[in-house]
């Protein structure tokens, strides 16, 4: 499957973007970061919306076996999912639809990020962003996936159980490699008389 490549700014979530960062520099020169390095902000909440996966493979196919899932990960997910492979987690229909997205974190070595929108069991609209992140052991290959979950609603309060559960339909699952790497996009500007829009590159240069 082929995913565009897309700039941070992309991603809506301010801690995912801060997460995209911490795995950038934890980089460094290298092909990939260190899992042993990855330590989650307790402060920022991410341990309830961490999931990490140790990557294995069958047949040369990659599988999704779970470390450890935070609370929220788990009430999404409808269960406990701790030694489980992810797609055991799922319904066959939302398996088959979230594999691409797995497989192209391993495959590109680069975060993944997605957007699902869904529905609480009450109808009311829900979206769950979802951001991939691929570590490794010391070598080129990816050992290890580091999700971070964020589910929101347009009408605030929603029940987030069993979201990823007995869906009528499995969603469009909209993602995006985010290449850290690729210079920010133009940016529109408005000008003092608010007559001219001009565009204006990285550099601050007008197009």
């Amino acid at each position: 499957m082929q995913f565009q490549r897309a700039h941070v700014s992309t991603v809506r979530s301010i801690r995912h973007v801060s997460l995209i960062r911490d795995w950038h520099r934890s980089r460094g020169s290298g092909e990939l970061p260190k899992f042993a390095d990855f330590i989650p902000d307790e402060r920022s909440g991410d341990a309830t919306e961490l999931l990490i996966s140790e990557v294995v493979y069958r047949d040369d196919k990659p599988r999704y076996r779970c470390r450890s899932a935070g609370e929220r990960v788990e009430q999404i997910y409808g269960h406990s999912m701790t030694s489980r492979f992810l797609h055991e987690c799922l319904d066959p229909a939302m398996a088959k639809a979230a594999q691409p997205i797995w497989d192209g974190c391993v495959a590109n070595g680069l975060p993944v990020y997605s957007i699902l929108p869904l529905a609480d069991r009450d109808g009311r609209p829900v979206t769950v962003e979802q951001l991939f992140l691929p570590y490794g052991r010391g070598a080129a290959d990816v050992d290890f996936v580091v999700a971070a979950l964020h589910a929101w609603s347009t009408e605030g309060r929603f029940l987030i159980h069993g979201l990823f559960r007995d869906l009528p339909k499995v969603p469009l699952h909209w993602a995006v490699v985010v290449d850290p790497d690729m210079p920010a996009p133009p940016r529109l500007v408005e000008s003092a008389a608010g007559e001219e829009i001009v565009f204006v590159d990285q550099l601050g240069r007008g197009a």
